[in-house]
């Protein structure tokens, strides 16, 4: 496997431990509700089986993410960023960059 392509897949199985422990799911739990045996997703996350989309869809189903949520790049900050981006979507050009100006000069601090 091509370098790049296995840290990604590294990181996509560790989000999918993350998502599977913040909804208080075990990996027994999981496996038997995506429909496998019970140790699928302990298999899954040593990396010794390859995860495919479908069985990822389903996992995504199961803890109610959505794949944008899941492949966000800051998971944890996810629906604040979406509610911020929906309030900015809503103002006009001129106040998109006092805005833009003001998370500038904040992130410079």
């Amino acid at each position: 496997m091509d370098k790049n392509i296995e840290k990604q897949y590294k990181e996509i199985i560790f989000r999918v431990g993350y998502y599977r422990n913040k909804n208080n799911l075990s990996a027994r739990e999981t496996s038997l509700q995506l429909g496998y045996s019970d140790s699928f997703m302990n298999r899954i996350e040593r990396q010794s089986v390859e995860l495919k989309v479908s069985t990822l869809l389903k996992f995504l189903d199961i803890v109610n993410v959505s794949p944008r949520e899941f492949f966000y790049s800051d998971p944890e900050n996810y629906a604040k960023d979406m509610e911020i981006l929906s309030a900015i979507k809503s103002l006009s050009a001129e106040n998109k960059s006092t805005i833009l100006d003001l998370a500038n000069k904040l992130k410079n601090k």
